[in-house]
């Protein structure tokens, strides 16, 4: 096990009411917790990146369910990885993207992709991108899978079924790779929810099961995620 902070020190320059550019900087500190050296890949060390980012949000400010149609956040870093032993210069690269197409006032498809990059000399167990779970690939335990590099698609077909509750079909797909263990491998995830807004936010309860390349469905390994994202 281990414990990581980070800080991070921004500067956001607001562009229009869509566009938004950020330049900033973050210290990233990660300590082994374990007294043996059983975890051959965890190991203390330092990081400072320094980052840029683009976004450009576009609204629907009629539609209190989804009130974002389209999102593009793009977020690049270079820097330095410290250890005991080494220094190591590092690049990383972050996606988020979305788009709801809306078919008329009820029916909707939403299209979801996120990725992340992580490039470097070697890689350490601790500072690696975690992934899965229902803002990720469902059907996956939380922040479950590890990797250097990974890329997921979300995809829903929405049915509206008052202005506050809606239901939802689940379609995942993922690819990663995870240099540490040689791992490459294509994941998938099917199922349904329904989102509900509540006073204190929206209420988002999804049924996956869960599936990599080379292994069958099974309803046994099927998970519950549910989330509650609250409203300022």
């Amino acid at each position: 096990t281990f414990s990581t902070t980070r800080q991070v020190a921004k500067l956001n320059y607001q562009i229009d009411a869509r566009h938004l550019v950020s330049f900033g900087i973050t210290n990233e500190n990660s300590t082994n917790l374990q007294d043996d050296n059983s975890a051959l890949f965890i190991n203390d060390y330092d990081a400072i990146r320094y980052i840029g980012n683009y976004q450009y949000l576009k609204r629907q400010n009629k539609n209190i369910l989804f009130p974002i149609n389209f999102l593009f956040n793009l977020s690049t870093g270079f820097g330095n990885r410290t250890t005991q032993e080494s220094k190591n210069e590092q690049y990383n690269l972050e996606l988020e993207t979305f788009k709801i197409f809306n078919l008329n006032q009820r029916n909707s498809i939403y299209g979801r992709i996120t990725a992340h990059y992580l490039d470097s000399n070697d890689y350490l167990e601790n500072e690696l991108p975690r992934f899965g779970g229902i803002n990720s690939i469902r059907g996956f335990e939380e922040n479950s899978l590890i990797a250097n590099l990974y890329a997921v698609l979300n995809t829903e077909y929405r049915y509206k079924l008052s202005n506050s509750i809606y239901a939802h079909s689940v379609i995942d797909a993922a690819y990663f790779e995870n240099q540490i263990t040689e791992q490459k491998e294509k994941l998938f995830g099917f199922g349904f929810g329904f989102g509900l807004l509540t006073q204190a936010g929206l209420f988002r309860f999804n049924y996956t099961s869960a599936k990599t390349e080379n292994q069958p469905f099974r309803l046994s390994d099927s998970k519950i995620h549910v989330s509650l994202t609250a409203l300022f």
